[in-house]
């Protein structure tokens, strides 16, 4: 047989699923932003604020895909 999958699911199983997946979410979510208010309320916010940048500079770098440059 081909890949099929061993069991199908139900429509209620799979509805379960996605408001699992999102109330996971959530919490996940929440948990990054109290801790980053605890960060942030320990560290002071300019170290706090330099990290950031430092993080948004390198997550840029990555995401922005090849630069061009200047071959001869």
């Amino acid at each position: 047989m081909a890949n099929l999958p061993e069991k199908i699911y139900t429509e209620q199983e799979l509805t379960r699923a996605r408001s699992t997946a999102q109330v996971v979410g959530w919490l996940q979510g929440a948990g990054v932003v109290v801790g980053g208010v605890l960060v942030w309320n320990l560290l002071g916010w300019i170290p706090m604020l330099i990290g950031v940048a430092a993080v948004g500079w390198v997550l840029y770098k990555l995401l922005s895909g090849p630069g061009t440059t200047d071959e001869e």
